[in-house]
């Protein structure tokens, strides 16, 4: 499927680079939005990118994507689940 996307001539012109640069530059933020809104997965995003797995990591690194990362909140959930499952017997505590 081939998609055009109209650019007014004074934003290219302010962005530069050639019609081709713009064009991967365009498809590769679709692709990471599409990503981001898990539409697709990592494998195919890096697949129809042509990126191998490390390229792809690192475009999300370089596009502040941080996909599934573990945040603090996670953790006070984890701490406060073990918590709760120590205090019914679930689980021994550590020693």
């Amino acid at each position: 499927m081939t998609i055009t996307l109209d650019i007014p001539e004074e934003l290219a012109a302010q962005l530069g680079g050639s019609p081709q640069q713009l064009s991967r530059e365009a498809f590769e933020a679709f692709v990471l939005e599409t990503y981001r809104q898990n539409r697709i997965d990592a494998p195919q995003a890096a697949q129809v990118l042509g990126y191998s797995r490390m390229r792809w990591e690192q475009c999300l690194e370089e596009h502040g994507v941080l996909k599934d990362a573990y945040t603090v909140e996670d953790l006070e959930r984890d701490v406060a689940t073990l918590q709760r499952l120590r205090a019914d017997g679930v689980i021994l505590p550590s020693s």
